[in-house]
């Protein structure tokens, strides 16, 4: 007989550290883009300028925003990709220097702006309660300019069709 082979189970392999670390970067940057998209673009009430998220408030300012995070975006991704030739040398100090460089390049743009970068539109006044006045009755009732038609013999008043010039009054005073 042959001696038993034992049969061992290849044990499952463990999650780096690095590659946990990199997952739960990216979902707390999906839920920080979320939150960030959705208080930039919340809605204003209809035909009130000036409200609502920044946006609406400021879109120019927004877009500027927006374009140097996307360009941060795309520096970090060149920086940090496999292969690249400043990753190997110093990458931290390649980023700093770029972010800086783009912190300063978006607030000179932001000054330089053709027709200014902020809009000042004016929030609207809060509008005062709206006061109301009571509905006086009127003191003297409104009489008909002609004499009331006769009443027939069944005591009912009214006219038939004929010789009556009063109007009808379809709401007596209160």
């Amino acid at each position: 007989m042959s001696p038993s082979r034992s049969r061992r189970q290849p044990l499952p392999s463990r999650r780096h550290r690095a590659d946990i670390l990199k997952a739960a970067g990216v979902a707390a940057a999906i839920v920080l883009g979320t939150a960030l998209l959705i208080w930039l673009l919340r809605p204003g009430p209809a035909g009130v300028p000036a409200t609502g998220g920044v946006m609406n408030r400021q879109p120019r300012a927004s877009w500027l925003i927006l374009g140097a995070l996307m360009v941060g975006g795309f520096v970090a991704w060149f920086v940090l990709r496999r292969g690249s030739r400043v990753r190997r040398r110093r990458a931290r100090a390649v980023l700093t220097i770029s972010f800086v460089v783009l912190i300063i390049c978006t607030v000179g743009l932001g000054l330089l702006w053709p027709g200014g970068l902020l809009r000042h539109d004016v929030a609207p006044a809060a509008e005062p309660a709206p006061t109301t006045t009571p509905t006086s009755t009127p003191t003297n009732p409104s009489t008909p300019t002609t004499t009331p038609a006769a009443t027939g013999a069944s005591g009912a008043t009214g006219s038939t069709g004929t010789g009556s010039t009063a109007p009808a009054q379809t709401n007596p005073p209160r």
